[in-house]
């Protein structure tokens, strides 16, 4: 698929001072863009599976879910730490690295111009702290809008922004109400974001164990559309089928909606005994790195 970066290294490293298109020509003269954006503790190899299982559930939707392909680009940035087995403890040190990654997003969409100079219509896609950039990004855009841009809609998935910065007042309500539409994906069973998340913000002094928007879909009144998957763990969004029935619909593709139920049928999902036998001490960090996707 189609990707940019603003990547300096495969695995940890600093922010590209601008968007590199990896496989060039791509959103330039586009009608309509779509990014997807990973999360925390991705190396460029990791994020590049991610899109591919996705692409994948994508493909086998039909022809016009298919149709969508061409318009889709991965976008990947440095939320992760050349630490080895400890990388999950990095956390608190990337949030920075998302707001970089926002501005430098927030460049190059401003630079985007459609067929004939007509306005680009940009979709955005995002998993877990990939979420925070695409805020932060949209933020700015809201701010200083692009010049032919047009932010139709964006689907947060697992979203690991806590709910005060999106509330009345709150530093990303900008960015969070530009687009037309909407559409948070949530799981009460993701326990990456019930346990670890409140820990790893309050490490980031960004308030005190606060709560993720992707946990319950919060704040209600702010998204035009809310879906909570259950049964989905903080790294099995990119790869359920529910996940890509609701965004080729969000993208005009003509899915029928039992297309989903059908597919989680036959999901493997993790034995009951096994998700229950969990502990917080054993699992909260350990799986903020391990499960992210």
């Amino acid at each position: 698929m189609n990707e940019l970066t603003v990547r300096e290294e495969p695995v940890g490293g600093p922010v590209r001072g601008a968007v590199r298109e990896v496989t060039p020509p791509f959103a330039q003269g586009r009608r309509r863009v779509v990014l997807l954006l990973h999360g925390y503790n991705n190396t460029e190899e990791a994020a590049r599976r991610s899109f591919g299982q996705f692409t994948k559930n994508l493909e086998q939707l039909g022809s016009s879910a298919r149709a969508l392909l061409p318009d889709l680009g991965g976008f990947c940035w440095p939320g992760d730490a050349d630490l080895g087995p400890i990388s999950f403890l990095s956390y608190p040190f990337e949030i920075e690295p998302a707001r970089e990654s926002a501005q430098r997003l927030a460049e190059y969409v401003r630079t985007l111009v459609g067929p004939g100079g007509t306005a680009t219509e940009l979709y955005f896609v995002g998993h877990s702290l990939g979420n925070r950039v695409i805020l932060e990004a949209l933020d700015l855009l809201a701010a200083a809008p692009a010049p032919v841009g047009h932010v139709a809609a964006a689907c947060l998935m697992a979203a690991s922004v806590p709910v005060e910065m999106v509330e009345e007042r709150g530093p990303l309500l900008g960015g969070a109400t530009l687009p037309g539409t909407t559409l948070i994906l949530y799981s009460r069973d993701d326990l990456v974001l019930h346990f670890a998340f409140p820990a790893g913000e309050t490490a980031a002094g960004e308030g005190f164990f606060p709560t993720a928007v992707g946990r319950f879909g919060e704040p209600a009144g702010v998204w035009t559309g809310r879906q909570e998957l259950t049964g989905d763990d903080h790294g099995d969004y990119w790869g359920d089928p529910r996940a890509a029935v609701r965004v080729a619909r969000l993208l005009g593709a003509a899915v029928a909606w039992e297309v989903a139920a059908a597919a989680r049928a036959g999901r493997r999902l993790p034995a009951a005994p096994a998700v229950t036998a969990r502990t917080i001490g054993a699992h909260a960090l350990p799986a903020w790195g391990g499960t992210e996707a």
